[in-house]
């Protein structure tokens, strides 16, 4: 079967949690750029330290919904949830610094644009992260033949 027929395949069987994820990422991502515009624009903090503030304000509201509303595990064992979300945290915070950096120091624009494209790069990952490892109940399989 072909790579793209998987895919499809995939998207129609997991559309539903898909248009969640995306929901909760609008969502989030509103949260995160209003706090970065709060801490860097009106209270003009550096951008990276804006970042770190904006990304730990956004993380309890994500968390809390990805658990109960895209990945319905809120029975599941809060703190296995958060050890795993936190390591996740720390693979996206690394990816969202290097990304707002290169956005601001290599490119010359604005940390808002680095923001956003901070966020792209490490939403479809997330899903994946979240789905199979954070929120993973037992019985689900990587990839169903």
């Amino acid at each position: 079967m072909s790579t793209w027929r998987h895919l499809r395949r995939y998207v129609a069987e997991h559309r539903s949690q898909l248009t969640k994820f995306a929901i909760v990422g609008l969502v989030t991502f509103g949260i995160y750029i209003s706090s970065f515009h709060l801490f860097f624009g009106l209270f003009s903090l550096d951008y990276k330290i804006a970042v770190s503030f904006a990304y730990l304000v956004t993380v309890i509201c994500h968390f809390l919904l990805h658990r109960v509303f895209t990945f319905s595990a809120g029975e599941q064992y809060l703190m296995h949830n958060a050890g795993k979300y936190l390591l996740m945290l720390a693979l996206n915070y690394a990816i969202a610094m290097t990304v707002v950096w290169l956005v601001v120091e290599v490119v010359g624009v604005s940390p808002y644009i680095g923001v956003v494209a901070s966020t792209a790069a490490t939403a479809s990952a997330s899903f994946f992260i979240m789905k199979y490892f954070v929120f993973r109940s037992k019985g689900i399989l990587w990839w169903s033949s």
